[in-house]
């Protein structure tokens, strides 16, 4: 029997996690004991992968089976894809193994696993192999905190079964950081976009420019288009402190490595920069998964669903 599979391809990941069937009944972990317990037993029709469990050790095998169409079939070959020492065992019930980059933070804490195996969310149990997940940074201007373009790449990530293992980094820019840092900052009066949610600015009076206060001498800490909105209700644009985050996505940054973030200035879809995509401030789910999957395009990432 010859197997169709390339072992040493990158993220190899069943798409269904019935695929895979675990065993706690070999004897030995070692090739030819596996084999001559295996070949000939029944296997369920659906059966391609066993992880097997031996004295607390782990490795992963593929089978085949004839194709008889029948519930139930012999197993005709079997060969190991990871040995024990290339298999790491993960129990976590928060992990859906039926989701690749759910198991990318497993793989920065196990970067020396050829082979993760989790037993999961409802203990199914699953595995990725040979893993090489896409790390993507998020950059997102906070408050409000948490970063609402990392929650939205996250939650789509958490639930996106046809996406390859991807992992966040996120990088958050303390706007009240900017503010304290600034040299210019020496109003005691501050001007901010809206009311944003965990702003505290104990030793400054706080305006929002929603609200379209009385025009007072203030700082405004807000992007390019709080500008022009603050030039269109008072006819001047007062002293700023930029909180755009395209500010920092320098020529450097383009090419570093894939890179998410927005801009109000953006009204709909995205802006590809190199590496660099850009959505509208108030993207939607939609537009953000929009922006994933044009990350992964841009970087050729591959993997293999099975």
């Amino acid at each position: 029997m010859t197997f169709d599979l390339d072992p040493t391809a990158q993220n190899i990941f069943p798409a269904k996690y019935r695929q895979v069937a675990l065993s706690h009944a070999a004897p030995s972990l070692e090739p030819a004991e596996l084999e001559r317990h295996f070949v000939g037993r029944d296997a369920y029709m659906r059966t391609r992968f066993l992880v097997l469990r031996v004295e607390g050790e782990t490795a992963l095998a593929e089978v085949s089976t004839e194709d008889s169409g029948e519930l139930f079939t012999p197993i005709t070959a079997i060969r190991v894809l990871a040995e024990a020492s290339e298999c790491v065992w993960i129990e976590d019930d928060r992990i859906d193994v039926g989701v690749a980059s759910q198991f990318a933070q497993l793989c920065a804490n196990h970067s020396d696993a050829r082979c993760l195996v989790v037993e999961g969310k409802y203990s199914h149990v699953s595995f990725l192999l040979n893993p090489q997940p896409l790390w993507v940074d998020v950059l997102d201007i906070v408050p409000p905190a948490p970063s609402k373009l990392v929650d939205q790449a996250q939650r789509i990530l958490d639930l996106a079964e046809d996406l390859p293992p991807i992992g966040l980094v996120p990088d958050e820019i303390s706007s009240l950081d900017m503010l304290r840092s600034s040299t210019s900052a020496n109003s005691s009066s501050v001007l901010l976009p809206c009311r944003t949610a965990g702003v505290a600015l104990p030793d400054a009076d706080v305006a929002y420019l929603d609200q379209r206060p009385v025009r007072q001498d203030w700082m405004l800490l807000g992007c390019q288009r709080s500008a022009d909105i603050h030039e269109a209700f008072y006819g001047d644009r007062p002293p700023r402190i930029d909180t755009c985050p395209r500010q920092f996505i320098t020529a450097e940054r383009r090419n570093a490595g894939p890179l998410i973030t927005r801009c109000c200035l953006l009204q709909h879809g995205m802006e590809q920069q190199n590496r660099a995509v850009l959505v509208p401030w108030g993207s939607s789910l939609h537009e953000v998964r929009e922006a994933i999957q044009t990350v992964i395009e841009a970087e050729g990432f591959t993997w293999t669903p099975i």
